[in-house]
């Protein structure tokens, strides 16, 4: 569990933008808080709600909930009311935009140094509104640093988190200023 609340101000290193964002103790599980901000400036905010052990329960994303994502306990998720059938399975939620994301599966899994776990996370396609099945290879590399392999395309992303596993550098994408 994280203990009270964490806040973090990344900072894009891939191009303009930013993500502020908090983690709290939270109805038996805990709250992903932010808002990120895009070259433009254009401003999105987000709102995930996990269980106790780490899977994703709900989804909020815009200033009036215009997306709606749930998962059900028999990993069955929603979309805006609608089942979404290729994300059956999946326990996190990732929405692309955002570091923060990557903490549901690292949280969850618990990995030893030297471990490996594949996951099926369901992807946020916030362009289109829909919700894609993406499969992730998450090693530990060591006590504050990851791997984070997408097997369709073999790319490998580098973390290096906190003690409380939450990301503090993505490698060439964000950086944590606070």
């Amino acid at each position: 569990m994280i203990a009270g609340a964490h806040a973090v101000l990344w900072v894009r290193q891939d191009g303009p933008g930013n993500d502020a964002c908090r983690f709290a103790d939270a109805d038996g599980g805990y709250l992903i808080d932010g808002s990120s901000t895009d070259a433009d400036q254009n401003t999105l905010r987000y709102r995930i709600r996990a269980r106790g052990d780490g899977t994703t329960r709900r989804v909020r994303i815009g200033a009036k909930s215009r997306i709606f994502v749930r998962r059900a306990p028999d990993d069955t998720w929603m979309l805006n009311g609608t089942t979404v059938p290729a994300v059956t399975g999946a326990k996190d939620i990732d929405l692309g935009f955002t570091p923060a994301t990557f903490t549901l599966p690292i949280r969850r899994l618990k990995l030893g140094v030297g471990d490996e776990a594949e996951v099926l996370v369901a992807r946020l396609d916030i362009e289109k509104e829909r919700l894609k099945p993406l499969h992730l290879i998450f090693r530990r590399t060591s006590n504050n640093e990851y791997e984070c392999l997408k097997t369709e395309t073999g790319t490998t992303s580098h973390l290096l988190v906190d003690a409380q596993g939450i990301v503090r550098t993505h490698k060439g994408h964000w950086i944590a200023q606070a």
